[in-house]
């Protein structure tokens, strides 16, 4: 069971920070630089959609390795810090989801008089992506040290 449980973990990490890294600092700016703003726009709310429902299906999987190692085995260590961290990264990737992307299209789309509010929505997601990739980098830097 454990080499199991390591491997759903290490791959859904892999495949999230991966998703993470790629979105962000390649995908998001080559279509803006590349594509004229409609265009561009509409294949982000293409993909957000999924990129965020992507985060939120790995850190529920993260978190139901940890929780399975709770029962299985103990409860000490990281196990409980871990589970709860990835069941908040799921819960504000859900919520990025659910809430957040379909309002910053709405600010969007009502233009110039709701700049401010995109601006500060957009920086909201901005900073739910931020926060994310640096707990899952210290998860894996983490990972990395406690040698299993």
């Amino acid at each position: 069971m454990t080499p199991f449980l390591n491997f759903i973990e290490q791959l859904s990490l892999a495949v999230w920070v991966g998703a993470i890294v790629f979105f962000t600092l390649f995908t998001a700016p080559v279509l803006f630089q590349r594509l004229n703003e409609e265009d561009a726009t509409r294949i982000i709310r293409i993909l957000f959609p999924r990129y965020y429902l992507l985060g939120t299906v790995c850190s529920f999987l993260v978190a139901g390795v940890q929780l399975a190692r709770g029962f299985l085995w103990f409860w000490g260590g990281m196990i409980g810090l871990a589970a709860a961290m990835f069941l908040l990264l799921g819960a504000l990737n859900l919520y990025a989801r659910q809430v957040l992307a379909p309002a910053i299209n709405r600010a969007r789309d009502a233009g110039p008089a709701e700049k401010k509010r995109f601006s500060a929505l957009h920086l909201r997601s901005v900073a739910i992506n931020a926060f994310t990739l640096i707990a899952c980098v210290a998860y894996l830097i983490w990972m990395a040290g406690r040698g299993y």
